[in-house]
């Protein structure tokens, strides 16, 4: 039986969540399924990701309803599933999860979520994160990327039954050449690049990689693709310590840039799985990261350089290590290709999320789902 899919998100400019979707859209699309996303928009936001599945052929219902007209956006989802005749919903981050929930329940269609991470912070945020929990706890099944997110559902009584480890999968997409990635930056073609990719916020740890900039010197440079809340920290950070870093902005081709990098760096303080060091790997870029989420087992048995979050000199430490000894960081990219290619390609990730798809259908959805 063919799947009509129908993904849900709230989509931010860039992100790994709205990558995701992408890839899983497009991937799905491309095995002969119908699959639909809806965008839903309480922000003017997501128009790049929005363009980006329209050109790859996905269907994009944008649901507009303003700030805070919840029930409104519950019914305009639920029509659009029903109208749209999805036989599962697929949501991602916390407000397309509670919306999705309702919505899904009402046209009753089974609903699935996936869990890309809880990132703390503000009391608004882990309000935010608390009240996604509580509706997760009542989905048919829940995707998590990494071990700990199942950890943290499970802790939150969370029945284990219905979450599902599947870790995230590299979309297949090609890089730009080194030269041209550098071209399309603005970078020395000769110049030693760290690189960093991610949302400028307080949990992606920019401020680490400010510091280990600083610390490096002359030895390097930095370049930062990406923005959000703390931009105007990390630009304070930059000038008060002299680093050698450029800060890029946001790039919705972010991921075909990754080889203009040297070394990829992330200095995470939370995590899922980082759809950004899946790139690096598929580009054979060397990662240097923090142990955090899914990243100690995807960098594992030297596949990368990884260091405790709570330390910052020693991830310092491993940056240098990948740009003394640029060897050892090939042998250790080749060893992150060949994992990515046996563990994290994407037809493995779409045979894994397909499969859960064809086991919520509407009629075994009373029966426990075990993970094999």
């Amino acid at each position: 039986m063919q799947l009509r899919i129908l993904h849900a998100i709230e989509p931010a400019p860039f992100g790994g969540a709205e990558t995701v979707v992408t890839a899983l859209a497009k991937g799905s699309a491309a095995r002969g399924n119908a699959v639909a996303v809806a965008a839903l928009r309480q922000r003017v936001t997501g128009g790049d990701f929005v363009a980006a599945l329209q050109a790859g052929g996905v269907s994009v219902s944008e649901i507009q309803c303003g700030r805070r007209r919840y029930l409104r956006e519950v019914r305009d989802l639920e029509r659009l599933i029903r109208d749209w005749r999805a036989n599962v919903l697929h949501t991602h981050g916390y407000h397309a999860d509670i919306v999705g929930y309702f919505a899904g329940r009402r046209a009753g269609v089974p609903v699935l979520s996936t869990a890309h991470g809880f990132t703390g912070g503000s009391l608004k945020n882990r309000f935010y994160e608390w009240l996604d929990i509580q509706a997760l706890k009542r989905f048919d099944a829940v995707v998590c990327v990494s071990p700990l997110i199942r950890k943290q559902l499970e802790a939150a009584r969370a029945d284990p039954e219905r979450l599902h480890l599947i870790p995230n999968g590299h979309d297949g997409s090609q890089p730009m050449t080194r030269e041209a990635a550098r071209a399309e930056l603005g970078l020395d073609p000769q110049a030693r690049i760290v690189g960093w990719i991610g949302r400028l916020s307080h949990e992606k740890g920019p401020d680490r990689f400010v510091h280990i900039m600083g610390s490096l010197r002359s030895n390097a440079r930095g370049v930062m693709i990406g923005d959000g809340p703390e931009r105007v920290n990390v630009e304070r950070d930059v000038a008060a310590t002299d680093a050698p870093l450029t800060l890029v902005g946001a790039r919705p081709d972010s991921a075909r840039l990754v080889t203009a990098f040297d070394v990829l760096a992330v200095t995470s303080r939370t995590e899922g799985l980082p759809m950004t060091v899946l790139n690096a790997m598929a580009a054979g870029v060397p990662v240097v990261a923090t142990a955090v989420g899914a990243l100690p087992e995807v960098l594992a048995d030297g596949a990368g350089w990884l260091a405790l979050p709570t330390d910052a000199e020693a991830l310092a430490a491993c940056v240098r290590s990948a740009l003394q000894d640029p060897a050892e960081a090939e042998r250790r990219a080749h060893r992150a290709l060949e994992r990515l290619r046996d563990t994290y390609s994407l037809d493995r990730w779409l045979d894994r999320i397909e499969a859960l798809y064809d086991r919520l259908n509407p009629r075994s959805i009373a029966q426990p789902m075990v993970e094999k």
